[in-house]
């Protein structure tokens, strides 16, 4: 039983760390929080659906979340945070808040308020040790999620792109002299944020089989108390926040009720930001 559970666990967490890296590279960059990342998250969720809907496979239907997500952010990257990078530094967030709200209406309009089901496909198996059974959709969510994890820490510790996000998020000033182009950079980091959280939520919709226009306002507080939890700006750290909320959830679910489960995750939160604001793994400032 308890093995079950931290398999189930890590499956949903994985999708919740996911979230929460999303987060971290837009506050790593612009120091700001993009307030509707949890919608591109129900936007990556229903383009899954919809191209699911159309015969789609699996693999298609996580990319079609994947490229429409990420499009989105750099929409709003585009429309709420650059004309006002030199506005009092709510106006963005508080902008992100309105666009939010104007994919909620639309992914209503679209699908309905009405809970959207992943269409089930017909492969499927399970792999039994004793009480432990591990399904196919939990070896495709678990391989994706982390599959995802380490491709974004070597992107961002391996590459120039990455060193060049890095630089920008310690000091935009001196990279723009080193000749970096600040602009692309965060056009580009808003781009794998949305990226990640539209793979989330297709990935979700597998775990929980079904989605709503509403779904992206407690997703988007998960992946914060994930970012909180694991150190604001670090993304390993974002990683296993994500982590240790999935398994706090389903050990809630699975030996409490699942009536506590928000009440359980936001009192951490609070915790955490009383507390230990920095989180567990704070990331060293050096100058």
């Amino acid at each position: 039983m308890l093995a079950q559970q931290i398999v189930n666990g890590f499956t949903l967490g994985s999708t919740y760390a996911l979230i929460a890296i999303g987060y971290t590279l837009v506050l790593g960059v612009l120091k700001k929080l993009n307030l509707a990342h949890g919608e591109l998250f129900m936007a990556g969720a229903f383009t899954g659906i919809g191209a699911a809907s159309l015969g789609a496979p699996l693999l298609v239907s996580l990319l079609a979340g994947f490229v429409a997500a990420g499009l989105i952010a750099v929409a709003i990257e585009r429309t709420c945070f650059y004309p006002l990078r030199h506005a009092n530094f709510l106006s963005p967030m508080l902008s992100t808040i309105a666009f939010g709200l104007f994919l909620q209406g639309l992914a209503t309009q679209i699908f309905g308020s009405d809970p959207s089901r992943f269409p089930v496909s017909g492969a499927s198996f399970q792999i039994q040790f004793a009480t432990l059974s591990i399904s196919a959709i939990h070896i495709v969510i678990l391989a994706t999620a982390f599959g995802l994890m380490i491709g974004i820490d070597l992107l961002v510790n391996r590459t120039r792109w990455g060193i060049a996000v890095r630089a920008a998020s310690d000091d935009a000033e001196t990279a723009a002299q080193q000749g970096m182009s600040v602009s692309a950079l965060t056009m580009t980091t808003f781009l794998v944020s949305g990226a990640l959280a539209g793979a989330a939520g297709v990935l979700t919709t597998l775990v929980y089989s079904q989605v709503n226009p509403f779904i992206g306002i407690r997703q988007g507080l998960i992946g914060m108390v994930a970012m909180v939890i694991g150190g604001l700006g670090n993304l390993r750290g974002a990683m296993i926040g994500g982590l240790a909320i999935g398994l706090i959830e389903t050990m809630n679910d699975a030996y409490f009720t699942a009536g506590y489960r928000d009440f359980v995750i936001f009192f951490i939160f609070f915790v955490f930001l009383v507390f230990r604001p920095q989180g567990l793994f704070p990331v060293r400032q050096e100058r």
